[in-house]
């Protein structure tokens, strides 16, 4: 027999509104549970934070103390530091202060060197005046002279000292004084006396027999002149007379007869007079002002006494002779004395 069926909408009805509270139910379990897990994951994930937050913290408090600890040793080490600092500043004024003292030291040893060189230099410059003046008044060396006196006007320029002017102005008319100064013809009077060397073998000697005789009438020896009136023996006997008058002839000498010389004692004279110009040729090179003139009038008194006088040569050799004797080997020459007072009145502390 068949059940009665119920209409689906009044059966339906409990039965879908339960399952609705179920499935209710359940999305609801659901989204609490899902709500639940997310809160926890959210707590877990704040635990981990809080936990890593506090390791954090913790490292971030070990870290500060140890910053605090290195902030108290760099305090340390500044404290350090400014007195070393402190220390390396006044080393470094003492630095300062000895190589300012130093440097004083240095200048003052520099103008003592400068002025020991230069007091050296002028004394350098006061020999080289001394030497020029005992040139110029011992020996009449005017070249030695002049150079030293330009070598000490060099030395003075180097100085460059606007007070050593003076001295050099004095130096230069010193040098034209003793460059103008007049000086003898040394050459001229040695190529003359070379001339009268080559000439003394040729001159005429007083003691040589003559070649041929020419007869001179003394004074008053005259023949008369006979007259036109005389007779024959008259004449003859003044014919006799003047016949024998030409062949001898017999007077008075009043003065020294010369005595006749062998030929060897002829050419001794000639070398002796030849060895007197030949000295007095070395003497005038040599300057030797006395020496030279004995010499001269050693040959001068040698022509006289052994050649002959009237000779044309020997009185043109004895007139060169007496010329060269006047020539004077020692002229006055201006001592250079005004720049060496002017040296030493500058520097008083000179080495003579």
């Amino acid at each position: 027999m068949d059940e009665p069926k119920t209409p689906p909408s009044t059966a339906s009805s409990p039965a879908r509104s339960a399952l609705w509270r179920w499935l209710l139910f359940l999305v609801l379990l659901a989204a609490l549970g899902y709500g639940g897990w997310r809160v926890w994951q959210r707590l877990e994930s704040t635990t981990d934070t809080l936990e890593a937050e506090d390791a954090l913290i913790r490292r971030l408090s070990q870290q500060l103390r140890a910053l605090e600890t290195d902030n108290v040793q760099l305090e340390r080490h500044l404290g350090d530091t400014d007195g070393t600092v402190q220390r390396n500043a006044a080393e470094v004024d003492s630095l300062k202060a000895q190589q300012a003292s130093a440097l004083k030291s240095i200048e003052v040893l520099d103008a003592t060197l400068k002025g020991g060189r230069a007091r050296f230099q002028l004394a350098a410059v006061e020999e080289l005046l001394l030497l020029a003046h005992d040139r110029v008044a011992l020996s009449k060396d005017v070249a030695s002279a002049v150079i030293a006196l330009e070598l000490a006007d060099a030395r003075l320029a180097a100085l460059a000292d606007a007070r050593l002017l003076p001295i050099r102005e004095a130096l230069s008319a010193e040098r034209l004084a003793l460059l103008s100064a007049s000086k003898p013809d040394l050459t001229g009077a040695a190529l003359t006396l070379g001339g009268l060397l080559d000439r003394a073998a040729s001159l005429p000697l007083r003691a040589r027999v003559p070649n041929h005789f020419d007869p001179v009438s003394p004074a008053g020896s005259e023949e008369p002149e006979l007259p036109t009136t005389a007779e024959w023996p008259a004449r003859l006997w003044a014919g006799v007379r003047s016949a024998l008058g030409a062949v001898f002839r017999i007077q008075r000498e009043t003065r020294p007869v010369d005595r006749l010389l062998p030929p060897e004692q002829e050419a001794l004279i000639h070398t002796l007079l030849t060895l007197k110009l030949e000295g007095a040729r070395l003497a005038l090179l040599r300057q030797e002002a006395l020496s030279y003139r004995d010499l001269l009038d050693g040959a001068l008194r040698w022509l006289d006494q052994y050649y002959v006088p009237g000779d044309a040569r020997v009185l043109a050799t004895r007139a060169e002779l007496e010329r060269l004797r006047a020539l004077d080997l020692s002229p006055a020459l201006p001592l250079p004395t005004k720049a060496l007072e002017r040296l030493r009145a500058l520097n008083p502390t000179g080495s003579r």
